[in-house]
């Protein structure tokens, strides 16, 4: 994938947020209650950027939805890279109509928010390392959808 085609996708991502990401849409991977978390639907979602892996569109009882990837890094440098890369392509493919945001995470990590002023959609790609693992474990994700889900506390 050109970073031209990942630009394309992106921009057809974030239009596709008003409905659902139905485009982007793949098989239902499952139903319910997560963990005690509010009943939600997974499904199976297009890759659409790069270096993403696992990505998955999450409909929440809310109403509200996301399109999520995240992918296991080999250690911190490779995380650290890897995020580089994204939200430098990120800035790219978004242009000047978008603003950003970067901040540290609790685990030493980076996190990079891009939004537009009184924008529905925000993106992020943040990079950190994960707490529920006893290995030096790094993870990367790519997120798409509404800011308020993205509240939760980020390692």
């Amino acid at each position: 994938m050109t970073d031209a085609e990942a630009c394309v996708k992106l921009h057809e991502l974030i239009a596709d947020h008003a409905e659902n990401f139905k485009q982007f849409r793949g098989s239902l991977k499952n139903t319910g209650t997560i963990r005690n978390m509010h009943n939600m639907q997974i499904w199976n979602a297009e890759r659409v950027f790069p270096m993403a892996k696992n990505c998955q569109v999450w409909q929440w009882s809310s109403g509200l939805t996301n399109y999520y990837c995240g992918w296991d890094e080999s250690d911190q440098q490779d995380a650290k890279a890897s995020f580089n890369q994204g939200a430098e392509l990120v800035n790219q493919c978004l242009g000047k109509k978008w603003h950003s945001k970067f901040t540290r995470t609790t685990s030493g990590g980076e996190s990079a928010l891009f939004y537009q002023k009184g924008g529905k959609t925000v993106v992020s790609i943040r990079y950190f390392k994960e707490s529920r693992t006893i290995s030096d474990s790094w993870m990367s994700t790519l997120y798409v959808g509404d800011e308020s889900n993205l509240k939760v506390k980020v390692q």
